[in-house]
């Protein structure tokens, strides 16, 4: 508890800091600095100063009597650029404010889209261990109390070590398995049977090919099978299907729909890969792992049944060439424990990318299409 106390001290502590910045670094931006930005009190002057000339010129224009055309059209022609300058600064002023506007709404929405970014960062990258738990199991095979064989770590594993005809060993397991098929009964329910794998089946199998190696385990009229591959350019190692075979007439099935049935289950093919790990490095992952096997399409199996086997403490090797028939270098799943997903770290990251592009270019166009090129070299 107090981890995560720490975490989410540290992680609001970063966002304050961050928001923080993002906002003085708003407030003291200039977009446009080198450029003349007149206030509102400069056009009341100016405003007053070119009542004051107007009304001079009237005086002037009374008292005097000019019937001189030419000095006319210079007086209006004068007057006329005085108007077209107070024009174009009000233009200024327009077009500066909602440039100042638009830029501050910009840097808004990019510093929000940041802030998103980090924080779902930041919850992908942490997994806390309070949250992963393992669900309750039963102790399988032993004759120790519960809260013993909680604290002794191998009391539920089994070893299943297969050799090879020259007596060295090629495939090597560690794993507390449990199978649990789905079937329906005589009332039309669907319930589950459970069943563990035993500490001293029946091994069979082969290691003669290079590039394929089989492991079966028999035990009480249930037969599964492993069949173990090399990638193709034979530097990983994997398990490429998983079978299993027994009669719906077995005892542990409890008023079953369906007798006297050969069932034979396998898994996806569309899952041609399990645990690659690269050869010489033995397979580790402590997080429970599931696999799917159901009957076929084109099998003709018409029993129905779904089977679920669960691999928890799983360690496990193929492929070994070592006389010794130890354990090779552990190659973790994962440093939590499972595989990553990083579907949706990708795509919110994406979204986001493509967020701050089109606020960009929205902002370009803009500019480009509605702000008027204003040349300030004219004013005095």
């Amino acid at each position: 508890m107090l981890q995560i106390v720490e975490y989410l001290k540290g992680f609001f502590t970063v966002i304050h800091s961050l928001v923080r910045r993002t906002i003085t670094r708003i407030v003291a931006w200039r977009p446009f600095k080198g450029r003349i930005v007149y206030s509102s009190a400069f056009y009341k002057k100016e405003r007053k100063r070119e009542k004051k000339k107007k009304k001079k010129k009237k005086k002037i224009i009374n008292n005097k009597i000019i019937n001189n055309k030419e000095s006319l059209k210079f007086n209006i022609r004068t007057n006329t650029h005085n108007h077209s300058l107070i024009i174009m600064k009000s233009l200024q002023l327009k077009a500066t404010n909602s440039q100042i506007w638009l830029s501050l709404v910009y840097k808004l929405m990019l510093s929000i889209c940041i802030i998103i970014s980090l924080i779902v960062q930041f919850g992908q990258g942490i997994q806390l261990s309070a949250f992963t738990t393992k669900t309750p199991r039963i102790t399988k095979y032993t004759t120790k109390s519960p809260a013993s064989s909680s604290i002794n770590h191998d009391a539920t594993t089994s070893i299943y070590r297969f050799n090879a005809t020259n007596g060295i060993t090629c495939i090597l397991i560690s794993v507390d398995g449990l199978i649990s098929i789905k079937y329906r009964n005589k009332l039309n329910e669907d319930v589950e049977a459970d069943l563990y794998l035993p500490d001293n089946p029946i091994l069979s199998g082969e290691c003669e090919e290079s590039n394929m190696e089989i492991l079966t385990l028999e035990f009480k009229g249930f037969k599964l099978t492993m069949i173990f591959r090399k990638s193709s350019g034979g530097e990983g190692w994997y398990i490429n299907q998983f079978k299993l075979d027994y009669s719906s007439s077995n005892s542990i099935f409890e008023h079953i729909d369906r007798p006297d049935i050969d069932v034979k289950l396998t898994s996806p093919s569309r899952t041609p890969m399990y645990f690659p790990t690269p050869v010489g490095k033995s397979y580790v992952c402590d997080k429970e792992q599931k696999v799917v096997m159901y009957a076929p399409d084109d099998s003709g199996d018409q029993s129905g049944h779904i089977a679920h086997l669960y691999l928890r403490d799983l360690h496990m090797q193929s492929f070994m060439f070592k006389e010794s028939g130890k354990w090779g270098p552990s190659f973790h799943c994962s440093a939590t424990g499972s595989y990553r997903d990083e579907t949706a770290p990708l795509a919110v990251g994406t979204a986001l990318a493509v967020a701050v592009l089109l606020i960009i270019s929205g902002y370009g166009g803009w500019r480009y299409f509605k702000i008027k090129k204003v040349q300030y070299g004219s004013m005095e």
